[in-house]
């Protein structure tokens, strides 16, 4: 008899459906993928899947994958999933014995070179200003250089630190000390980036933003770590 088994994403585990076991002995079919579920073209990046008995026990017993779909490629045997085809999705299943997980399904990105900076990276926030000019980066990948969308921006004030999140005397829109924008289609946020005063607090001299973008396999892209310093006249 053929079943389907609950799905654990990255170390966000959650319990799963209750099953009798199988002829096998395996009660549920655990398995691991990133989040987002994203892979670069030509990018590898490993799954893993744990077979455990109805006492959550592991069990020594080997664990298959198959992809669904052409977009991707995955090792049968070890679970390391490529990206194939940028722009569509692709799906992959793991099966021990005869329990199979539920599908999951990955985002096939074009393959991004590297983040530069797409404004100055020193700007003034007059005394008369609540907000800063716009904190621009833009990824691009290929040859020639062109704009890939859809990444994950991280902006982050690294400085001046602050004991908490209560005592920040700067912040971004929507009150936070890091912000996660997409790219757009022009490679840039999808939304305007500024750093914000706290009308309340006393601004510090100079604020420090740092800009990062993260691979689905959680190595940086190459150029990320860039800075931007903004001036507080008061």
């Amino acid at each position: 008899m053929t079943r389907v088994a609950g799905v654990l994403v990255a170390a966000a585990l959650a319990a799963c459906s209750d099953f009798t076991t199988t002829d096998g002995g395996i009660a549920r079919l655990d398995v691991y993928a990133p989040i987002p579920a994203e892979v670069e073209v030509g990018q590898t990046i490993q799954l893993r899947a744990v077979a455990r008995d109805e006492n959550g026990d592991s069990l020594d017993i080997p664990v298959f994958w198959r992809a669904l779909d052409t977009t991707i490629a995955v090792d049968s045997t070890l679970g390391r999933i490529t990206g194939l085809t940028a722009g569509l999705s692709g799906r992959v299943v793991a099966r021990a014995v005869d329990l199979y997980s539920n599908v999951i399904s990955f985002d096939v990105l074009r393959l991004a070179d590297t983040l530069i900076r797409a404004s100055d990276s020193a700007v003034t926030v007059a005394s008369s200003d609540s907000a800063s000019p716009e904190l621009v980066v833009r990824v691009e990948g290929g040859e020639p250089p062109a704009p890939i969308q859809g990444r994950r921006l991280t902006y982050q004030v690294i400085a001046p630190v602050f004991a908490s999140p209560d005592d920040r005397t700067v912040e971004f829109s929507g009150g936070t000390l890091a912000i996660s924008p997409r790219s757009s289609a022009l490679g840039t946020p999808d939304q305007p980036v500024t750093l914000r005063r706290r009308s309340d607090r006393q601004q510090p001299d100079t604020a420090v933003v740092q800009v990062s973008v993260y691979r689905p396999d959680g190595t940086v892209l190459p150029g990320s770590g860039l800075r931007f310093y903004v001036l507080f006249l008061n």
